[in-house]
């Protein structure tokens, strides 16, 4: 098919081919993890919501793998390092997990399929080794500073991909009968919607309330 039509217009498909790139592929990608699930992320979805073939893509990335990869550079962008920059490494090591949580929380679908991958991006390898820098630099030892670092992360990702009130979908009343002590304290919660919110600021606050030994 020539790239122009009999009245001299681009060919839509033609045009979409032609505007494909690796970052568009994984734009598209996020954004149908995002709307649709785990379950909606097919090749051959991607490509249909570009206008293409399936085969076009691989022109730009070589497997689906490499579609993931670029999805978790898309969102490794989204994390803001320049707080582990702060003097003070509690302040800035605070505002890089929150940053961390928020960029995936903004993705939980993407999350749940690329949070078992090998650390391999570029974006995903230097903020590791920013985070590290920073605790380096306030004199942690790097055994310990690799084991703060991991407890972040498990609160970070844990926090989004199962939040605590995700688990509660009953009433509060409604587990009085057998269960209590969990009744009462959902009942008396004063903003149960923020709570997963709350959670998180008090694991990271008992994470950092510690310094490094010596």
């Amino acid at each position: 098919m020539s790239v122009r039509d009999a009245a001299g217009e681009v060919d839509v498909g033609r045009r979409s081919e032609l505007a494909l790139s690796r970052e568009v592929i994984a734009r598209t990608a996020l954004a149908i993890l995002d709307e649709e699930g785990v379950r909606g992320l097919t090749v051959r979805g991607i490509a249909g919501r570009l206008g293409v073939q399936s085969p076009s893509l691989y022109n730009h990335v070589a497997s689906k793998d490499e579609i993931l990869d670029a999805v978790t550079e898309l969102i490794g962008r989204e994390i803001d390092v320049s707080g582990l920059d702060d003097p003070d490494w509690r302040r800035g090591m605070s505002a890089f997990a929150r940053s961390y949580r928020q960029a995936f929380r903004a993705h939980p679908d993407a999350l749940a399929l690329i949070a078992r991958r090998a650390v391999e991006t570029q974006p995903a390898l230097a903020t590791y080794d920013a985070a590290l820098r920073a605790l380096l630099r306030a004199g942690w030892p790097s055994a310990e500073a690799l084991q703060l670092l991991a407890a972040i992360d498990y609160l970070v990702l844990g926090s989004v991909l199962v939040p605590f009130t995700g688990g509660f979908v009953r009433r509060p009343a409604e587990y009085a009968d057998g269960y209590p002590s969990l009744a009462a304290a959902l009942a008396g919660a004063p903003d149960l919607a923020e709570l997963d919110d709350s959670g998180f600021e008090r694991g990271l606050a008992a994470l950092l309330r510690a310094g490094p030994a010596g």
